[in-house]
């Protein structure tokens, strides 16, 4: 069978009129040349298989009508780019020029990938005494189908760059205020304006801009403004904005500033803690000032720990920050063994591993009880830890420092044995401590790494009769067991049964006073240890909830932002299901998909 250079010509053609049109262009003298070339060449591949289809019969004939099919729609998508090049003005709207500017590159596409794929398969069958006409169809449906599916690409990307919503994958979340965010902005009780400097019509300004409509529509104490640095010199010298790029939060004479950029690639890794640094600066200019005292020492949790201490608390420290706190040391130096300073709002006792003078046990007692506000946090991993019984018994509570343990639900770290002893809990009590908590429990879990338990003391009084009302506020799992042993098996008469994680204490009101001192306690230092802190978003939302509780204050309800990306951490149930669904369920679906497609293929053969 005669063969002729039909797709040879097809392709040398279309390559000169990609040549006269992209690479000489309008006015080259070269132009016209090399496209009138190529449209010839490319008629020539058509009338080459026309007039094999005029000359064939039987299965031929039809291989070649679809061929000639092919070369047709090609050569009409030609005429579409020809038609919208050289005569715009002849054509009515914008919406005929979309229309020839979408649909030609899909006729060409529609028409070459089928001639190829049908050409390749037809050259295969040099000397075949009949041609396998299936096979020849099923090659150019295969190029239709790939000529489709790069056509739905083209107009996915158009329909992307025509809208205005920017999903920016490397900052992980869209530009939109956390539930936190925007109740601080709701309980604002003064007025509070934010400035964005930025030039009008750029890139990052349209970004933020959803952002601070959401934040000025929730509060009508605060005004969200837009302003050119350079178009208002005055204000931003008031403002201390030394350039564009900066968003200002203003309450009289007071302004904080969040410093972005005007460059999108400058401003991106800004962008991504947005939120969180708007919730500091919100939380600077909306409320008070409040110090927080870390009591040092005793070998407890420290912002900056060194190498053979345990894990630091960098990342609660944020936390505080971000509620206007200001962080300060508390030891023997700083007159712990004498008593609290007097400007202390909250003192927290994180993990304390060596024995603490009976005088600072006692500083803490006296704190307490005349009204302040206390968060400890017990370390279970020591074997002589510090004497806090006379605090804890002012506070109603015993702490077990046995680890607890689950055969099957834990986080698996490291995917050792040890891991049973990293526990998650969502089982949360409706306590003004746990609030926004108890909404999230579906979402995740509060994760303690290594905890003891707690209970009441046995006698204590409530705080009506002069002691301290106790809230157990999270509780274990179901088929928890105290770990006596430390071989994290069960065994050896160890029980499995349900612990208390954390409690909400609060004391009965000293004499003269109508409120008393609060306290929060758990039996898991690391809950809020930068071990896991800054990967798990519970863990950052109870402790922020916590801390307004100890305050007095009603959470502001919404979450904490998280400050990096979350990496995905699996307990062992989900990586049984991870296991079993992607070695197993997975497998076995694409056999039987595979199995099906061919058993239908072999029907219609």
């Amino acid at each position: 069978m005669s063969r002729a250079p039909s797709l040879l010509s097809w392709i040398v053609g279309l390559t000169l009129i990609f040549v006269g049109e992209r690479f000489f262009g309008d006015g080259h003298a070269l132009r016209w040349p090399a496209s009138l070339a190529g449209c010839g060449l490319a008629l020539v591949a058509l009338l080459a298989r026309f007039n094999s289809w005029r000359t064939a019969v039987g299965g031929t004939r039809s291989v070649m009508g679809r061929l000639v099919m092919a070369y047709e729609v090609g050569l009409l998508g030609l005429a579409l780019y020809f038609l919208k090049t050289l005569a715009p003005g002849g054509l009515d709207g914008e919406m005929q020029q979309l229309v020839l500017g979408v649909g030609w590159p899909i006729m060409v596409l529609a028409g070459s990938l089928p001639a190829l794929a049908m050409e390749r398969s037809l050259s295969s069958m040099a000397g075949a005494a009949q041609l396998e006409v299936r096979r020849l169809f099923d090659a150019g449906n295969a190029g239709l189908a790939i000529a489709l599916a790069t056509s739905w690409l083209f107009a996915l990307n158009w329909v992307a760059s025509e809208t205005d919503e920017r999903i920016d994958l490397r900052t992980v979340r869209n530009l939109v205020p956390s539930g936190q965010t925007l109740e601080m902005a709701r309980n604002l009780d003064e007025d509070v304006t934010i400035t964005l400097f930025f030039p009008p019509a750029n890139d990052v300004l349209e970004l933020i801009e959803p952002y601070f409509a959401d934040l000025d529509a929730a509060s009508s104490k605060l005004t969200v403004q837009r302003k050119d640095r350079d178009m208002h010199p005055g204000l931003a010298k008031e403002m201390r904005a030394r350039k564009n790029g900066v968003v200002v939060l203003s309450k009289g004479d007071e302004h904080e500033q969040v410093r972005l950029d005007v460059e999108p690639k400058k401003a991106r890794s800004k962008l991504k803690k947005l939120d969180e640094d708007m919730q500091s600066k919100l939380g600077k200019v909306s409320r008070d000032p409040r110090m927080a005292y870390l009591v040092t020492g005793h070998g407890e949790r420290s912002t900056s720990p060194k190498d053979d201490d345990p894990p630091g608390i960098k990342g609660a420290k944020e936390v505080l920050k971000q509620l206007n706190y200001k962080v300060k040391n508390l030891g023997l130096k700083e007159g712990l063994s004498e008593d609290v300073p007097d400007d202390a709002t909250l003192v927290i006792l994180a993990g304390p591993r060596n024995p603490m003078l009976p005088q600072e046990v006692e500083a803490l007692v006296r704190y307490v009880t005349q009204g302040g506000s206390l968060m400890l946090l017990a370390d279970p991993d020591v074997e002589d830890g510090p004497d806090l019984d006379p605090l804890l018994t002012v506070l109603g509570l015993t702490v077990d420092r046995t680890t607890l343990a689950h055969e099957s639900k834990y986080v698996a770290l490291t995917r050792r044995i040890s891991d049973r002893s990293i526990l998650y809990s969502n089982r949360v009590t409706a306590h003004d401590s746990t609030t926004l908590l108890s909404k999230l429990t579906t979402k995740g879990n509060v994760v303690f790494p290594v905890t003891g338990s707690l209970d009441k003391r046995e006698g204590a009084k409530n705080a009506k009769e002069g002691g301290a009302d106790v809230t157990f506020t999270i509780r274990s799992l179901a088929g928890t067991f105290a770990d006596a042993n430390d071989d994290r098996e069960m065994g050896g008469g160890e029980e499995k049964k349900v612990f208390n994680l954390t409690a909400a204490v609060e004391l009965a009101p000293p004499a003269g006073a109508e409120v008393g001192g609060r306290a929060i306690v758990t039996a898991d230092a690391d809950v809020i240890s930068d071990l896991l802190f800054t990967r798990v978003a519970m863990n950052q939302n109870w402790f922020g909830e916590a801390i307004l509780w100890l305050e007095g204050e009603v959470l502001l309800a919404g979450e904490v932002a998280d400050v990096e990306d979350t990496p995905i951490m699996h307990t062992k149930d989900e990586d049984k299901l991870w296991f079993y669904g992607t070695t197993v369920v997975f497998p076995l679906l694409l056999l039987g998909i595979g199995a099906g497609v061919n058993r239908r293929r072999r029907k219609s053969a």
